[in-house]
């Protein structure tokens, strides 16, 4: 079986000279269909950076990233775009929804880029509202959001589109334990049914619901041996 997405030996470094920082160096990882994969470490190990790489919202300085065939690198800047929309949902840790729109017609608003009338993704908004817990705020404006449920918003807004790759970036780190469980075993129940997930966290306790993990130490794969 083909990976959904593969990245082969990136390094990515930003500035230069002596003040430059090594974000990734040498990192290879392949995600298969249906697969729930945790990339852990503490902050500034490159977790972002490799999400980014992977959603193709960045391009390595080396190494190449292959999404269902296609690299990455060799796309135009439009083109990546447009093939990010149609493959690739994101949440990120700063949330930005628009404050003038409702909560469904934020988690619809991808529609409005392809020409779409937003009302007609209203019932595919709200299942996905409900999924994540704020169906009773579905008409609610998202400037009255607390920032738990914007994140929860934007996780809805990146499953809209049925997403091939869903990159999920410190999904929990706004939420307590008890919404943060229900996002969890929401990505869970998602892998389960054929969703490809790369989750970053520093929480182990989430990266347990994943089927496995990647650890960053420094921009490198932290190899952990086995205990056993």
């Amino acid at each position: 079986m083909n990976p959904v997405v593969e990245a082969a030996a990136l390094h990515r470094t930003f500035g230069s000279g002596p003040d430059a920082v090594h974000a990734l160096i040498d990192v290879s990882v392949r995600i298969e269909p249906g697969e729930f994969v945790a990339v852990e470490g503490p902050s500034g190990c490159g977790k972002s950076t490799l999400l980014h790489l992977l959603g193709g919202l960045d391009v390595p300085d080396r190494g190449v990233v292959t999404f269902g065939g296609v690299k990455l690198s060799a796309l135009s800047d439009t083109s990546r775009s447009a093939f990010r929309r149609e493959r690739v949902g994101m949440v990120l840790p700063v949330v930005e929804l628009i404050s003038t729109l409702r909560l469904w017609e934020n988690v619809a608003s991808s529609l409005l880029l392809s020409g779409k009338r937003l009302v007609s993704g209203r019932a595919r908004a709200q299942e996905l509202l409900e999924a994540v817990g704020l169906g009773h705020r579905a008409n609610a404006f998202s400037g009255r959001l607390s920032t738990g449920e914007a994140q929860r918003t934007s996780l809805a807004r990146a499953l809209f589109n049925e997403p091939q790759l869903l990159l999920a970036d410190e999904p929990t780190s706004y939420l307590d334990s008890v919404r943060g469980d229900e996002v969890l075993r929401l990505l869970r129940d998602l892998a389960d049914r054929g969703q490809s997930i790369v989750m970053a966290t520093h929480d182990p306790r989430a990266a347990a619901f994943a089927d496995r993990s990647v650890r960053l130490f420094d921009g490198r794969v932290d190899e952990v041996p086995s205990v056993g």
